[in-house]
């Protein structure tokens, strides 16, 4: 959102703002921590979390103490934006749009507010009657707020914004240069997630035993994040392995990296799905959080643009068949491009940022 804010408003004054580094170091360990303890370990204490706190009778309960909680974690937030008197704030994550939404509330935060639900299904934690426009991915997702009391005008679909990276036409060759590539050979981009949650090196080792059934016919693009050690074990697999492998850690590169891709398998975060769909490629998701993910996951499927596969071994199956039916691949493909939104953050900017900064 301010990389479009910058190419479109030239004249702007753009900050980018994480809400987490005005908080204690204390909570921005724990945060980070104790929800990827919960995801590893104890999913499905994760599930009835999210569930419960997206049940209208739970929020009710939960939302009072949370938002006194959200305003006093996020004091020196408060104090840096009552000091810098934006005209417009456009929030990404649930925890600064509670508490934008508070400041307007309280009449302390008088700029536009807009948030931008970063996830396929718009949880009750995103949401409230304060901001200006509450922009959502789906018409799916409009339809939950509306059935949540969220008032038609201040829903805009525009999809979840993405880096403007994901709309560049890159040359073929210049993308077979760039990662090492062999131009004879499908290749599939595998991902982690920037912390490697779920089967990430078992679904690589079993799309590398492929090269037995489909000699010839595959490569891997592994992208690690920061898992360092995961980098250094596939970095030495892949000297052993006769299917070509090129392993990074964490890449600026992405965009370029879906973009030479036939396929991404990929754990079923939002931004992952919605970059893969910017750019038109099919996705094969191995690995889903409950949750927040299981919607993502659920809806790509719904749409066709995706499969589900629930363990390594079922990961390199579907990659089989697809290789072996091209029309299906086809299909997915075009179901991808059906659903795509690359140019979401400069529709958001265009048309309803700008108005708002018009008539502010």
């Amino acid at each position: 959102m301010a990389q479009a804010l910058t190419e479109r408003l030239p004249g702007a004054d753009v900050h980018c703002v994480n809400v987490l580094d005005h908080t204690p170091s204390w909570f921005r360990a724990f945060y980070a921590w104790s929800y990827l303890f919960l995801v590893r370990y104890l999913p499905q204490i994760w599930r009835v979390g999210y569930r419960f706190l997206d049940w209208a009778p739970g929020y009710r309960l939960v939302q009072p103490l949370q938002r006194r909680w959200n305003l006093w974690i996020a004091r020196p937030f408060v104090t840096w934006l009552k000091a810098s008197r934006p005209d417009l704030v456009v929030v990404t994550h649930f925890l600064a749009a509670d508490v934008c939404s508070a400041g307007k509330a309280a009449g302390w935060l008088t700029a536009s507010l807009v948030v931008v639900v970063t996830d396929l299904y718009p949880h009750r934690f995103w949401i409230s009657s304060e901001p200006d426009a509450i922009v959502v991915a789906t018409p799916e997702s409009a339809t939950v707020l509306a059935q949540r009391g969220i008032v038609s005008d201040r829903v805009r679909i525009f999809g979840i914004p993405i880096g403007s990276g994901f709309n560049v036409a890159y040359g073929r060759r210049d993308l077979e240069q760039l990662f090492g590539l062999v131009p004879a050979r499908r290749t599939i981009l595998v991902t982690s997630g920037g912390t490697t949650v779920g089967p990430f090196e078992q679904v690589v080792e079993a799309l590398l035993q492929l090269e037995e059934v489909l000699p010839g016919r595959l490569q891997l693009l592994v992208v690690c994040g920061d898992n360092a050690a995961a980098v250094r074990r596939l970095q030495a697999r892949a000297r052993r392995s006769p299917m070509p492998m090129q392993v990074f850690g964490f890449i600026e590169t992405m965009p370029q990296a879906m973009a030479a891709s036939d396929l991404i398998v990929a754990k079923a975060g939002g931004l992952t799905i919605t970059e893969a769909l910017g750019r038109g490629v099919p996705l094969i998701l191995y690995h889903v959080i409950p949750g927040q993910e299981q919607l993502n996951a659920e809806y790509t499927v719904r749409q066709g643009a995706a499969l589900i596969a629930h363990h390594p071994g079922e990961v390199a199956t579907a990659v089989r068949r697809l290789l072996e039916d091209p029309s299906r691949l086809e299909a997915l493909r075009a179901a991808a491009q059906a659903i795509s939104r690359p140019h979401a953050a400069g529709d958001i900017v265009s048309q309803l940022l700008q108005p708002l900064l018009d008539h502010a």
